[in-house]
């Protein structure tokens, strides 16, 4: 048995992040999706539907039964089949979909549980997925697929091989929180991340876009939500959460006709990825499955409202006051966390 300490364990998951995101991109986008808009439009709600929405559900089996192998081991297969139902659509989107979210829990709930919510590796976890999609997405061949594939069941391997001190052990039952206003917190922390789908999906583009800029999009996502907890780290989240807010402002509100300054502009914005995470685990302790289930399925609100056309003005004024609303949010939740002592 591998003995495999905290930090070990979280860049596995991490790889795997980069792995399991690259693979449904390239399934669905190449695989699944046709000409017909019918049919599109079926695979797109019933895939996010079952990765994001499921969440939570998957969150709190995840909570009580604390067996990470199993886990990751009902994603593989549900991903493996996904790929092998390739030719019906509706039967691979229902298998991708519940690969993913057992997945994301199951990676989700170890890394919070083997580094006590530690923000940096939150960070870290959460980063890669951008760039697995971005490249299943847009870059994908057969060699891709496989190498996807491949990195999974090798990484995948080392897992299962690993010692699991925690294994088949229940883990112990929520004690009653003693925040004040618990769930108006969670509530805020939910809009915060809803925003910031909502914000990532309209952002204006005033350039033609080239494959370069979607590569430098992803990298900046990634690299913002990595930042983001390293930043917490060292100057607090008060800190962070203005400079990198007030970065984000200046460059999704007035950049536009830059792409460099608006993959600045999403990078900064990322950075309160992790802090949300860990807030959320903060208040539902012991339940860190269904907090990072929760995070997850409040994205699809936030990314289908984006979908809708709206004025470029609009966008820009939008953006502005969701991004001070988003720090709003962030800086009470911090301050009354901290009067309850609660990190």
């Amino acid at each position: 048995m591998l003995a495999l300490k905290a930090y070990h364990r979280t860049i596995l998951y991490t790889i795997l992040h980069f792995v399991v995101d690259g693979i449904c991109a390239a399934v669905v986008f190449s695989k699944l999706y046709t000409e017909d808009y019918g049919t599109c439009l079926s695979i797109f709600l019933v895939y996010n539907f079952l990765a994001f929405v499921s969440q939570p559900l998957v969150g709190m089996l995840m909570d009580h039964f604390f067996k990470p192998k199993l886990f990751l081991g009902i994603a593989g297969i549900f991903l493996s089949l996904g790929f092998i139902f390739q030719f019906q659509f509706i039967l691979s989107s229902i298998c991708l979909g519940i690969g993913n979210s057992f997945f994301h829990i199951c990676g989700g709930k170890d890394v919070i549980h083997k580094t006590k919510n530690d923000i940096v590796s939150l960070g870290v976890f959460v980063s890669t997925g951008a760039i697995g999609l971005m490249l299943g997405q847009r870059y994908y061949s057969d060699g891709l697929l496989i190498a996807f594939y491949s990195i999974f069941f090798i990484v995948s391997c080392l897992l299962f091989l690993s010692k699991e001190q925690a294994e088949g052990i229940k883990i112990e039952e929520q004690t009653k929180s003693k925040i004040k206003y618990e769930y108006c917190l969670l509530f805020g922390i939910l809009l915060v991340v809803c925003i910031r789908s909502f914000v990532g999906k309209v952002i204006p583009f005033q350039f033609e876009t080239s494959a370069w800029f979607f590569v430098a999009f992803a990298v900046g996502t990634a690299l913002g939500k990595m930042l983001g907890g390293i930043a917490v780290k060292y100057i607090g989240a008060t800190w962070t959460i203005l400079v990198s807010m007030g970065i984000a402002i200046g460059c999704l509100c007035f950049g536009n006709s830059n792409p460099y300054v608006i993959c600045i502009g999403i990078c900064f914005f990322n950075f309160s990825m992790p802090i949300t995470l860990y807030y959320a685990n903060c208040l539902l302790k012991k339940k860190e499955g269904l907090a990072f289930g929760l995070l997850a399925a409040v994205l699809m609100p936030g990314y289908l409202l984006g979908m809708l056309e709206y004025p470029m003005l609009g966008i820009q004024i939008a953006v502005g006051i969701l991004c001070v609303l988003s720090i709003g949010c962030i800086l009470f939740i911090e301050w009354r966390i901290r009067k309850n002592g609660t990190y």
